[in-house]
């Protein structure tokens, strides 16, 4: 399997007590584990004002955030977005965010990582976000849904449930295939 791909995961929410961090740092401990390159980016660490311009067609300098944020997309060879279930679909921050951007989405693999507090594991947002990446110009991949995250992970964020670390690590193995099959 590819060794040394660098990998972008984008938190998708900044609510307060969230739980799906507690799942894109698990995923990014995994990657660095098989020696991928791995970065978080936390929109809740960030500026990231509502959009009113954007990064590629717009005159001006964008947010530093976003310029930032631009460029990893771009040095990245694949993005993960990982994204709680708000009333069926993704969060509109994150949506904000992915908004900055276009052109720097062409042709870029998209993996999923989805959670909520319930049993379907954040299935509903999946479907959503696997067109936002078609849409973006990218190519969906492959999704891991976390159901009741909150069990799966204790209060500090470490993972109790080791059925969801064989998960964690097949699903690393399935974003670098994936990924593979667009380089």
């Amino acid at each position: 399997m590819g060794e040394d791909m660098r990998f972008l995961i984008i938190e998708g929410t900044v609510r307060n007590d969230r739980k799906s961090i507690h799942a894109a740092r698990q995923l990014l401990d995994v990657l660095e584990k098989k020696g991928h390159e791995a970065e978080i980016f936390d929109m809740k660490e960030k500026e990231i004002p509502l959009l009113k311009t954007r990064r590629y067609t717009d005159p001006g300098e964008p947010p530093e955030d976003i310029e930032q944020f631009g460029q990893r997309v771009e040095e990245a060879d694949g993005l993960v977005l990982v994204s709680p279930e708000y009333n069926h679909t993704f969060p509109g921050a994150l949506k904000n965010l992915l908004d900055y951007l276009y052109p720097e989405y062409d042709d870029k693999p998209f993996s999923f990582v989805t959670v909520s507090g319930g049993g379907f594991g954040g299935v509903r947002v999946q479907k959503d976000l696997e067109n936002l990446a078609l849409t973006l110009g990218g190519h969906p991949g492959p999704s891991l849904p976390v159901s009741h995250v909150s069990d799966i992970f204790d209060p500090d964020g470490d993972l109790v449930d080791e059925d969801y670390q064989e998960r964690f690590e097949d699903f690393a193995d399935r974003i670098v295939e994936h990924v593979e099959r667009f380089q």
